[in-house]
């Protein structure tokens, strides 16, 4: 294994070096990715990327295929969802010489070199915040090396790129298209049912959404929800019990969602 050798911190004689940190690219209304760029002039070697992110996601996985630094011999990603923390190493050449080892400047001036990929838990977050930290121990800051070659030898180098980007907005969590136009609530299916059925409703956008089910003398029955829920088509089960487990009787029953200002109230049939 080769070993890096001891890095000077260097002054950038080029154009100024820049990390930047995508916008939000959402799959559905609650999966996303943010990819990392980066712009350079030198021929990059190796980075060290600490990173924070904002409570309110997890990061499931950091991916690296398709991106610039693919063919690097070392792609580390260590994630810590309990600190909010993300730390990615890159070396191009570690194992064996070889060509192009090193990252070239993109003839477009980005080279994606990482893709985040999330999971948003509080529907109330407007945007993420991803910045660098500087850690201690062990020792981490945002650094790109690279090789300054002095009279034909080369000597390891190290600079801190200026960070552009970093507050993403999550308003457009899915593609408008897909998203409901109106509030709907849908007749639950099947119906007659025993024990199970399904309920469906539409959300155009966010909203505090209550669906509970009463019987014919207007008594409350079972919340089936009740809670914040995004935007989109959902749908929630009920098994034909109340709200203390016990199994109700065969008969007519309502079920009523709440949503925002929209209220809508269907009938449903049990038979056993």
């Amino acid at each position: 294994m080769l070993m890096v050798p001891a890095m000077l911190l260097a002054k950038d004689a080029g154009t100024r070096d820049v990390f930047r940190v995508g916008q939000a690219e959402f799959s559905s209304p609650t999966e996303f990715t943010v990819s990392l760029q980066v712009i350079h002039d030198e021929d990059v070697a190796a980075m060290d990327i600490p990173l924070s992110f904002s409570k309110g996601v997890t990061l499931n996985s950091v991916t690296f295929e398709g991106t610039a630094v693919k063919e690097f011999d070392e792609k580390i990603a260590r994630i810590d969802n309990e600190k909010n923390q993300l730390v990615i190493g890159l070396i191009g050449m570690v194992y064996s010489l070889k060509e192009n080892a090193n990252l070239k400047p993109a003839p477009t001036g980005n080279n994606t070199i990482a893709v985040l990929h999330f999971t948003l838990n509080d529907l109330n977050l407007k945007s993420l915040e991803i910045t660098p930290f500087s850690n201690a121990d062990p020792k981490h800051e945002l650094m790109y090396v690279y090789n300054e070659w002095v009279n034909g030898v080369p000597h390891v180098q190290s600079l801190n790129p200026e960070v552009q980007g970093g507050t993403i907005a999550l308003d457009s969590r899915t593609p408008a298209a897909s998203l409901p136009t109106e509030f709907a609530l849908s007749q639950n299916v099947p119906n007659p049912f025993n024990p199970n059925t399904v309920v469906e409703y539409a959300l155009p956008k966010d909203a505090q959404v209550n669906l509970s089910v009463y019987n014919v003398l207007g008594q409350h029955v079972k919340t089936l929800v009740d809670d914040m829920q995004r935007a989109g088509k959902q749908s929630v089960s009920w098994d034909g019990t109340d709200n203390s487990g016990s199994t109700v009787a065969s008969g007519v029953y309502f079920y009523k969602l709440r949503a925002g200002d929209f209220s809508d109230t269907k009938k449903m049939l049990l038979l056993k």
